[in-house]
């Protein structure tokens, strides 16, 4: 992905008058904000607010009713289904509060399958993997299935996979559900690290607020809008 600067800042992120609605009922109403490269920066609210339909339209797994999202300039929402395969892929990564590694396959074929889908090399791509369980701490896990890990080495299984096609935006959805307080500090002390290491900008969708004060800015969503 190419970086394009304005002012020396880069915009990863432009959501511009955002709408979305099921039926009757409208979730999302003239949504507007803008999220810098390698900021970390979390999304809160009730339950129900939009918070995980906000993520999936920035994700481009869901299409909006109307408005404009840009993720590094350019216009995920005039794209085709085959360019947002492409894109999102390439470009944007997923963590999820349910790990979602396929049981019948080791840590590492998990991890690497994502960029395999898009002709990668196989050897390339299997050292960039393990360079990410190195960095995430768990190396020792290459060959375990997914049956044989804890929640929390599931989770960092999961991370390694949304980091594998280096991608510049990594979007999280209640990542830490599933852990402990314990797990849970580590993820997201885990989400520095990477951004640190890796330049990448993380958008976390979270209910604690103790992780929302954490993160570089929080977004709240409140009656279909966003309150900074």
């Amino acid at each position: 992905m190419i970086k394009i600067y304005y002012n020396n800042i880069l915009q990863m992120i432009t959501v511009k008058n955002l709408y979305k609605s099921y039926g009757s009922l409208e979730v999302l109403k003239n949504i507007n904000f803008e999220i810098q490269d390698g900021e970390i920066v979390s999304i809160t609210g009730a339950s129900g607010a939009g918070k995980t339909t906000l993520l999936n339209l920035i994700g481009t797994l869901d299409k909006a009713d109307g408005g404009e999202i840009f993720i590094n300039n350019k216009n995920v929402t005039t794209l085709s289904e085959r360019e947002l395969s492409v894109f999102r892929n390439r470009e944007i990564g997923f963590v999820f509060q349910f790990h979602y590694l396929l049981n019948e396959f080791t840590a590492l074929e998990n991890v690497i399958m994502p960029a395999l889908l898009y002709g990668g090399d196989k050897k390339q791509t299997e050292n960039k993997a393990k360079e990410l369980f190195d960095v995430l701490s768990i190396s020792s896990k290459e060959n375990s299935f997914p049956n044989e890990m804890s929640g929390g080495e599931m989770q960092r299984v999961a991370i390694a996979r949304a980091l594998i096609n280096s991608p510049a935006l990594v979007l999280a959805d209640e990542p830490s559900g599933n852990l402990d307080s314990k797990n849970s500090q580590q993820l997201f002390d885990l989400f520095f690290m990477l951004r640190k290491k890796y330049n990448q900008t993380f958008v976390i969708v979270t209910h604690s607020e103790k992780f929302a004060m954490l993160s570089d800015r929080k977004l709240i969503i409140s009656d279909g809008t966003i309150i900074e």
